[in-house]
C-alpha cells in the first residue's frame, strides 16, 4: 500500500508541476506582448507543455486567467495585510498602499486589465469570485483608510470610492500605454528606477490631493 501511494505521489507531481508552469507562462506571455489577447498555442508553448493540458487543469482559458490572477492577487493582499499592521497613521498607510499597487503592477503590468476583463467578459460567478476575493478587500480597505483619516484630519473630504478609481488608474496608466511610452517618450522598457520615478510623480500628485493642510488642522 505504501509503495503504492508513492508511485501515486510521483505520478501526480508532473501535473501539479505543468498547471505551475501554464501560470507562469500565461503572466509572462502577457507582459511580454504587452496585452491580455494571447494565444493559448503561445502560452502553451512557453510552458512547453501540450495546450491540451489548458482544459485539462482549468477548464478553459478563462479558467487559466483566473487562476493567474487569483495568485498575483493572492500575493498583492498579503502585502496589504502587512501594511495595515503597522502602527502608522491613515494618510501613511494611504500612500503607501497607492505605491504598493504601483509596484504590483509593475510586478504583474497585466493584472488590472486582466481582472477587468474577466470581470466584464466572464461568467457571473467568475465576476462575483473576482470581486470577492480582490476588488471589494481593496476597495473596503481605502475606504476605511480615508475614513479613518478623514476622521482624525489628516485626509480631506473625499469620496473615497470615486477617489479610488481615480487612484488606481493613475497607478496602471504607465504599465497600460506602453506603446505611447515608447513611440511619444522614447522609452522602450519600464525598468525598476522608472517604476520608482513614476511612483513618486503619482503619490505626490494624489497626496497633495487628498491631505488636508496642516496648518489648517485642528
Amino acid at each position: 500500500m505504501a509503495g503504492e501511494a508513492k508511485s501515486k505521489a510521483r505520478a501526480a507531481a508532473p501535473r501539479a508541476s505543468a498547471r505551475e508552469l501554464l501560470i507562469d507562462a500565461a503572466g509572462a506571455v502577457m507582459s511580454e506582448a504587452q496585452t491580455i489577447d494571447v494565444p493559448l498555442t503561445d502560452i502553451a508553448a512557453r510552458a512547453d507543455v501540450n495546450v491540451a493540458l489548458v482544459s485539462y487543469y482549468f477548464g478553459g482559458k478563462d479558467g487559466l486567467l483566473l487562476a493567474l490572477a487569483k495568485r498575483d492577487a493572492k500575493t498583492a493582499l498579503g502585502e496589504l495585510d502587512r501594511l495595515l499592521s503597522l502602527n502608522i497613521g491613515p494618510a501613511e498607510k494611504l500612500r503607501r498602499h497607492l505605491g504598493g499597487v504601483i509596484k504590483t503592477f509593475f510586478r504583474y503590468p497585466y493584472l488590472y486589465r486582466l481582472l477587468a476583463a474577466l470581470m466584464r467578459d466572464g461568467t457571473a460567478e467568475n465576476a462575483r469570485e473576482i470581486a470577492q476575493f480582490f476588488a471589494e478587500p481593496l476597495a473596503k480597505t481605502a475606504k476605511e483608510l480615508m475614513e479613518a483619516g478623514i476622521a482624525d484630519g489628516s485626509i480631506r473630504k473625499f469620496e473615497p470610492g470615486l477617489f479610488y478609481m481615480a487612484a488606481l488608474g493613475a497607478c496602471e496608466q504607465i504599465f497600460a500605454n506602453r506603446t505611447i511610452l515608447k513611440v511619444v517618450h522614447g522609452i522602450e522598457d519600464i525598468d525598476e528606477d522608472l517604476q520608482r520615478r513614476y511612483a513618486n510623480v503619482v503619490l505626490e500628485m494624489l497626496t497633495r490631493g487628498y491631505l488636508t493642510d496642516p496648518e489648517t488642522r485642528d
